[in-house]
């Protein structure tokens, strides 16, 4: 008898069409090609995706046409009579209006009898197996019992007679009884299957192939970084299966267990791909914690009170009433005082639950000495590793970074083995506990990533002034069109794959830098939060967009405790949005503010002096790259109305764009500015166009100021802000360049280093 040295396991997903069974046959093809000569390899397979809910509810109109879409374009004969059994089951079963669990077990071998047959066709130098003929169960239908001793004697005579070259395709799933009934192995039965004929063939390995690369730290749609996990141990691997982690249902294991035969879930689509082994022991030197793992959708059951402190028999009574009402405990916690215990439940659960412990201790509730209450919406958090184990410190890292977060932990439950720490959390923080337990334990570096948009004036600007910068590095840099991650080629990606790509980089802290002016990428803001990115911009869009959208997109942040620095968007780089968040964190309050806001504007009326036409300035304006490339967006005072409507917002008015008051200077011709000078002149005043606030009104317009006047006191380009508080009689003035990239630039700097410092 050849040696067998591999199963290997195909599931729904992987045979779930005929291309994806021509993948398989690939697979298998290249994996007989590499064994060593006269060793031997097995095929378990489960039913085509979808088959067996439908064979359950009897849809064989459903069955039939899948099974003979696949035949022909697999070219291979249909399987007419395997076909023609089922559905004349399927009609005595309609005509009784019947079916018992042995029938229905029945009617589910089909899934597993037609997807061997296919493949067996399609696949040339392979034959079908019915693993019915080998694996004897006992008559528990549904969730038949193996009786190895039989099985393990069949399984070794068929494949001691097993023809040389041929690879057998197994049937997953179902076995029979001693009458020949048909039976099922229930849940994950396919992969039992395998572990069955894995262990008593003594095989060298079990492949599980599915639609995944392997078992990951962390559910990746929570925590995009999750990284698929080389090793874990049998242990490790039963306590995630148990807190919901996609890994193969434990009982599976257990044949392959007690022969120590590694299980290794490999990813159909990704063959390549080294997936993930279980084995008796991972590797020494891999991560302390391997996986986080929860359980949603639960209730907290609390009891305390006198009666519990030292009173023998009550926590027996406790759980004898919860397992009378067959209720499943999740997790158990107690504290030492013995002044209460407290257990959780599913949330379908959990009313049974309180009634019947408010039945039990009712006098004991009613004289006051002990109290029951149920809170709902709950979720358990399994920190789970095997390496854990004896290491000083891990609950700390644990609890400590939950704290810094503001998440509050409601139970905690801890094994004597050290391998599973559990948590008990608000369902709302689960998310976000888990992505903080996964940037302390999985992120390889303390360093920031800083992730740019925008590679104009400003972000040009920006990368020679982050040069050399330690505490962070900028990995991906991209500009309307294309993207670049790690200083390799640029390549063509949409907004979403950026997103999508950056969130998957694994730095504890992860910053967004937009240096665009793009509506677009402001409006992605809330999706980049979500994904854990802070945010630093001196694009303006986001702090003027319609108020629902301003407000939602704070809350996100402040869900996601994600950091918003947009200082370059009023002043560039003033400290005008930093002032006046200092003055109203100290108490005082803001009358009004009144200001020189737009760089452009400034630059125009400090140089009109009458001697050329207001028209001529504007185009030498634009000409050395002082306005847009159509001037008439500054004239418009548009600018500056989006910095008052951001000030504004910031001292807590809800307003919108369109309640700001806004002077159009395009719509007035060249006479128009020499009349204004004229007569701001007769007074001794100067032309400046002002921006207020001021009693919830915002107002922009061309006005004569006097010469002594703070606003009056501007060259080139600058900017003027003039706050007026409780505690400044006077206005306390803000006063610099406006514009400008290099000023932009180190504002946005800034705005990354303030991140890094309060990370």
């Amino acid at each position: 008898m050849a040696k067998i040295t591999k199963i290997m396991k195909f599931g729904g997903s992987s045979v779930g069409s005929a291309d994806r069974i021509k993948n398989v046959c690939r697979i298998i093809h290249n994996s007989a090609l590499s064994q060593s000569k006269g060793d031997k390899i097995a095929v378990v397979v489960s039913a085509m995706q979808g088959v067996t809910d439908k064979l359950l509810v009897l849809d064989f109109a459903w069955v039939k046409e899948k099974h003979l879409a696949a035949a022909k374009e697999l070219r291979v004969s249909s399987p007419i009579i395997l076909l023609n059994e089922l559905e004349n089951i399927i009609k005595g079963i309609k005509l009784i209006g019947d079916a018992s669990p042995m029938v229905l077990d029945l009617v589910a071998s089909f899934g597993e009898r037609l997807s061997a047959e296919l493949i067996a066709s399609y696949f040339k130098k392979s034959q079908a197996v019915d693993a019915r003929k080998l694996v004897k169960t006992d008559d528990n239908f549904q969730n038949a019992a193996v009786d190895f001793s039989k099985t393990n004697v069949k399984i070794r005579n068929y494949f001691r007679k097993l023809p040389q070259g041929i690879i057998p395709i197994i049937t997953g799933f179902i076995g029979s009884d001693d009458k020949e009934r048909t039976t099922t192995l229930g849940r994950g039965g396919s992969d039992y299957t395998a572990a069955i004929f894995g262990a008593a063939l003594n095989c060298d390995v079990i492949e599980i192939w599915t639609d995944v690369d392997g078992v990951m730290s962390a559910d990746p749609r929570i925590v995009p970084e999750a990284v698929t996990l080389p090793q874990i141990s049998y242990e490790e691997a039963f306590e995630m299966a148990y807190f919901g982690a996609k890994v193969i249902y434990p009982p599976t294991m257990l044949p392959a267990i007690k022969k120590n035969i590694p299980i290794v879930i490999k990813n159909t689509f990704n063959p390549e791909y080294s997936g993930t082994v279980i084995c008796k022991k991972s590797k020494t030197g891999s991560s302390l914690v391997k996986n986080f793992s929860t359980i949603d959708d639960v209730s907290l059951i609390n009891i305390g009170g006198m009666n519990l402190a030292g009173v023998p028999g009550t926590a027996e009574r406790v759980f004898r009433v919860i397992a009378n009402k067959k209720i499943n405990v999740i997790l158990i916690s107690q504290a030492s005082s013995e002044y209460t215990i407290c257990f959780v439940v599913k949330n379908a659960d959990a009313v049974k639950a309180l009634s019947a412990l408010n039945k039990e201790f009712e006098s004991e509730i009613r004289d006051k000495k002990m109290a029951v209450e149920k809170k709902d919406d709950h979720s358990v958090i399994a920190v789970v590793g095997e390496k854990m184990r004896g290491i000083p410190g891990i609950a700390g890292r644990i609890f400590g970074v939950l704290g810094q977060n503001k998440i509050n932990i409601f139970a905690i439950a801890q094994g004597s083995s050290e391998k599973n720490v559990s948590l008990v959390v608000n369902r709302g923080d689960k998310d976000n506990a888990i992505r903080f337990l996964h940037q302390e334990f999985f992120s390889p570096s303390r360093d920031a990533e800083v992730f740019l948009i925008g590679k104009g004036v400003v972000g040009s600007a920006l990368l020679k002034q982050a040069k050399n910068r330690s505490g962070f590095k900028i990995c991906a840099v991209a500009d309307s069109k294309q993207m670049r991650f790690d200083g390799k080629g640029f390549e063509t990606m949409n907004l979403k794959e950026y997103i999508r790509k950056a969130a998957k980089r694994q730095a504890k802290t992860k910053i967004l830098v937009d240096c665009t002016a793009s509506e677009t990428i402001a409006k992605s803001y809330e999706d980049f939060a979500k994904k854990g990115f802070h945010i630093v911009t001196p694009n303006k869009k986001a702090n003027v967009l319609p108020i629902k959208k301003y407000q939602s997109l704070r809350e996100i942040l402040a869900a996601n405790k994600k950091y918003f620095y947009y200082d370059a968007n009023v002043g560039a780089g003033l400290p005008v949005i930093e002032t006046i968040k200092n003055l109203l964190a100290t108490g005082d309050k803001i009358n009004k503010i009144e200001g020189i806001f737009s760089g452009t504007l400034s630059y125009l009326f400090n140089n009109f002096d009458g001697k050329q036409k207001f028209s001529a300035l504007v185009a030498e304006a634009k000409q050395r790259g002082y306005t847009e490339p159509d001037p008439r967006e500054d004239l418009s005072g548009m600018d500056a109305g989006r910095k008052l409507l951001i000030l504004a917002r910031e001292v807590g008015q809800i307003l919108e764009l369109s309640d700001v008051k806004l002077e159009n200077l395009a719509d007035y011709d060249d006479a128009y500015f020499a009349g204004r000078l004229k007569k701001a002149r007769a007074k001794k005043n100067v032309l400046r166009y002002v921006g207020s606030i001021k009693n919830g009104r915002l107002a922009a317009c061309l006005k004569e100021v006097g010469v002594s006047e703070p606003l009056a006191n501007t060259s080139g380009t600058d900017n003027i802000i003039a706050i007026y508080t409780k505690n400044y009689k006077n206005p306390l003035v803000i006063k610099g360049p406006g514009a400008g990239a290099e000023v932009t630039a180190a504002a946005v700097l800034k705005g990354i280093l303030k991140i890094i410092h309060e990370i």
